[in-house]
C-alpha cells in the first residue's frame, strides 16, 4: 500500500476547503483572535506608564489671594508663580509675581537652582523615565515570547490535524481493503472454495477496521471542531497544509553563542539595565546636595544673588544601604542569566540531538513500508495457492496499516520537535 496524500481523502470529502498553511494560521489568529488584542492593551499601558513619568517636566502654576480688614483700613496681597524643572539638566527654574496694595509693591522674581553633586544632570529626575523607557523594551520582548507560546499550542494543533487526516485516509484505506477482501472471501464461501471459519475472520477484520476508522473520524471531526473556534471558521472548511514528512535542518555554528541573543536573554539583560540604571542614581544620591542658587527681581533696580546650598547627612546610612542593595540585585541579575544560558544551551541541546534521532527513524519507514507491502501481496498469492491461512493474510494487511501510521505518528514527534526548537532559538514566527 502506498501512502497518500495527506489530505487527499479530506479534499474529497469536503467542499470550499481551505488548507492552511503555518503561516495562514498565525495570521488568522493574530487577525481574529482577542488574545492578540489583549497583549496590544497591555503595551499600550506601558507606554501609559512612560507617559506618566514624564509628569515631572510639567510647569506647576502656584497662587494665592489674601484680604485683610482692620479697624483702619482693608488691605488685599496675593502671589502667582510657575515653577519647573529642567529634567535634562536637573535644575529647577521658579518665576514669580507678588504684590500688595498695602504696601504698593509689584514685585517679580525669577530663581534657578542647579544641582552640582547630587541630582548633577538630572540623573535622579530622569530616572522614572529612563526605567520606564527599558521596561517598554522589555515589555515588547515579553510580548513577542507570549505570542510564540500561544502559537506554538496551535500549531501543535495543525500538526495534529494533519495527523488525523492522515489517520484517517489510511484507516479508509484498510476498511476499503477489508471490505473488498470480505467481498471476494464470501464469493468463494458460495463456491465452496473456503471455509466459513475464513469468512468469520474476514467479517471481524472488517469490524474492527470500520471502528477504526470511525474513530480516526471522530478524532478528525473533533480537532476540526476546536481550530473552527480558534479560526473564527466553519469546521468543515478546515484542512491542515501541513507536510507531516518534510525534514528540516538548522545551522546555527555555536549553539550557547547564539542563544545569548535570543529574546528571552535579551529579557534578561535589560532587566540588568534596570538595575544598572538603578544603580547610578543610587551612587549619585551617596552625593552631598550642593546647589548652585540664582536669583533676581525687580525690587530695587533689578536685584540679584548668587548662593550655594549644601546638605549631607552624617554617614548617610540609607542611601548607602539602597546602593549595596541595588549591587547585590544586580550581581544575582548577572548570575541568573548565565544560569538560565546554560538551561535554554542544553535544552536546546536535547532538541537538536532529538532531532538527529528522529530524522534517522523516520528514513526507515521507508524499507519497512516496503517490506510490509511485499509480505502482504506474498501472503495473498500463498493463501489464494491454498498454501496459507486466512489469518496471515489479515495480519499482513494489518500491519501494512500499523507500519505507516507508526511513521505517521513517529513524524509527528518530529514536526512537534522541531517547533519546540524553532521555538526555543527565537525561529518560530
Amino acid at each position: 500500500m502506498k501512502i497518500t496524500s495527506t489530505f487527499s481523502l479530506v479534499m474529497l470529502l469536503s467542499v470550499n476547503v481551505v488548507a492552511i498553511t503555518q503561516t495562514e494560521l498565525v495570521d488568522r489568529l493574530q487577525s481574529t483572535h482577542p488574545f492578540f488584542t489583549q497583549l496590544d492593551y497591555d503595551q499600550q499601558a506601558v507606554e501609559l506608564d512612560y507617559m506618566a513619568t514624564t509628569a515631572n517636566q510639567d510647569w506647576a502654576l502656584t497662587g494665592s489671594l489674601d484680604s485683610t480688614n482692620t479697624a483702619s483700613n482693608q488691605t488685599s496681597s496675593g502671589n502667582i508663580g510657575l515653577a519647573h524643572n529642567l529634567t535634562n539638566t536637573g535644575a529647577d527654574i521658579v518665576v514669580g509675581n507678588s504684590w500688595s496694595d498695602g504696601t504698593a509693591t509689584d514685585k517679580i522674581t525669577l530663581n534657578y537652582t542647579q544641582p552640582l553633586l547630587k541630582n548633577f544632570k538630572g540623573v535622579n529626575d530622569q530616572l522614572a523615565g529612563d526605567l520606564s523607557a527599558i521596561r517598554i523594551d522589555i515589555n515588547k520582548l515579553k510580548r513577542h515570547q507570549s505570542i510564540e507560546k500561544f502559537i506554538l499550542s496551535q500549531l501543535f494543533k495543525l500538526v495534529d490535524l494533519s495527523f488525523a487526516q492522515q489517520q484517517l485516509t489510511l484507516t479508509t484505506q484498510r476498511l476499503e481493503l477489508a471490505s473488498q477482501e470480505l467481498k471476494l472471501i464470501k464469493d468463494k464461501f458460495s463456491q465452496s472454495v473456503v471455509d466459513q471459519v475464513d469468512v468469520y475472520l474476514q467479517e471481524d477484520a472488517y469490524q474492527r477496521s470500520l471502528q477504526k476508522q470511525l474513530q480516526a473520524e471522530q478524532a478528525l471531526d473533533l480537532l476540526k471542531e476546536e481550530l473552527s473556534v480558534m479560526l473564527n471558521m466553519q469546521s468543515n472548511s478546515i484542512n491542515s497544509d501541513y507536510n507531516l514528512y518534510e525534514l528540516h535542518a538548522f545551522d546555527l555554528g555555536n549553539l550557547r553563542r547564539y542563544l545569548n541573543g535570543v529574546s528571552e536573554m535579551k529579557i534578561l539583560k535589560l532587566e540588568q539595565a534596570l538595575l544598572q540604571r538603578q544603580l547610578l542614581s543610587d551612587k549619585n544620591n551617596t552625593q552631598a546636595q550642593l546647589d548652585l542658587k540664582l536669583g533676581v527681581s525687580n525690587e530695587n533696580d533689578n536685584d540679584w544673588n548668587v548662593g550655594l546650598g549644601l546638605s549631607y547627612p552624617i554617614g548617610d546610612t540609607k542611601a548607602k544601604a539602597l546602593l549595596d542593595k541595588t549591587q547585590v540585585s544586580l550581581s544575582k541579575a548577572k548570575e541568573a542569566a548565565e544560569e538560565r544560558l546554560i538551561e535554554l544551551t542544553v535544552e536546546a541541546g536535547v532538541l537538536k540531538k532529538t532531532l538527529v534521532h528522529l530524522k534517522k527513524l523516520l528514513n526507515t519507514y521507508q524499507d519497512r513500508i516496503k517490506i510490509a507491502d511485499s509480505r502482504a501481496l506474498a501472503e495473498k498469492k500463498r493463501y489464494n495457492l491454498g498454501n496459507s491461512q486466512m489469518s496471515f493474510v489479515i495480519s499482513a494487511q494489518n500491519n501494512v496499516h500499523e507500519v505507516n501510521l507508526a511513521y505517521a505518528q513517529t513524524a509527528v514527534s518530529y514536526q512537534k520537535s522541531v517547533l519546540e526548537f524553532k521555538a526555543v532559538i527565537d525561529q518560530l514566527l
